[in-house]
């Protein structure tokens, strides 16, 4: 899985969240609406709000780039909502759609384009709420709504930062995961190049030294054989072959030690080939075998 494909499929539960908010926010709207209004106006409320709920689904689903046409979708939606309420000023509760939409902002643009879209949607709660019932008492009623649409906008984004940071936590993990086994891996091929390295020296320090010595006794064994008429000759090649014999012993043994394993690697191999006090029987055992 690639990381972006990571980062998409952590994002889906708080995007679900949030389209289940959305949708059941906009959901109370549209059941105050049509319960408060008459019956000529129930068919406008539907048609506008379904057609805004579409809109929001779209761009918040599919999350297009911030181009032109996405920003007439934003104009297009605040239009619909503050004709709704022009329709009849008494239902200043159609405001909090707007309030979606700074959800919608939240999710959908970045940077100083998000603040912007935001602070819009927010001047226009503010601002339709005073012009349709007066500075004071809309200015009041504004006030909720507003303060709940830069809320709301503020935790979509944060929401948004910690799942990018956990997301990004995770990859450092797995990265680091995936550095440690290759060190593993290097490590073994440098201890496989060491031993190799050692067996190449120790082949090397054979032909050298044993070898050498090896050869010079076959020299004084044959110097031996051929002075056998000379007592005091073959005492000596006797002499000299019986030294070189104690010295390639001696080598073979310096080899062989370097050959051996730790005291502390061999201790564990004995404790392992070593019956346990379980499997060793006891005297008793003995005893009612017996």
């Amino acid at each position: 899985m690639t990381r972006t494909a990571a980062v998409t499929r952590a994002g889906e539960p708080s995007a679900r969240v949030g389209l289940v908010a959305v949708t059941v926010g906009w959901a109370a709207v549209l059941a105050r609406a049509l319960i408060l209004s008459g019956p000529d106006l129930r068919r406008a409320y539907v048609i506008g709000m379904v057609l805004f709920l579409a809109m929001l689904l779209v761009v918040v689903v599919r999350r297009p780039r911030a181009t032109p046409a996405l920003h007439i979708v934003f104009a297009a939606q605040a239009a619909i909502v503050l004709v709704l309420y022009a329709l009849d000023t008494d239902h200043d509760f159609l405001t909090t759609l707007l309030v979606l939409e700074c959800y919608e902002a939240a999710v959908v643009f970045a940077g100083s384009t998000r603040l912007v879209w935001i602070a819009l949607l927010v001047a226009a709660i503010g601002g339709s709420l005073v012009l349709a019932i007066g500075p004071l008492h809309g200015l009041a009623l504004a006030l909720i709504p507003m303060a709940a649409g830069i809320v709301l906008a503020m935790f979509a984004v944060a929401g948004g930062e910690l799942e990018a940071a956990r997301v990004q936590s995770a990859a450092m993990v797995a990265d680091l995961r995936v550095a440690q086994e290759q060190l593993q891996a290097y490590a073994g091929q440098v201890d496989e190049l060491a031993a190799i390295e050692q067996r190449s020296r120790l082949a090397r320090e054979l032909q050298a030294s044993v070898s050498g010595t090896l050869a010079g006794a076959l020299e004084a064994s044959a110097a031996t054989r051929a002075s056998l008429d000379d007592p005091d000759a073959a005492t000596s090649q006797l002499e000299r072959l019986q030294a070189l014999t104690q010295q390639a012993l001696a080598q073979m043994r310096r080899i062989i030690a370097e050959l051996r394993p730790p005291a502390s690697a061999e201790a564990r191999a004995a404790a392992e080939l070593r019956p346990s006090a379980a499997e060793t029987p006891t005297a008793a055992e003995h005893a009612g075998s017996e």
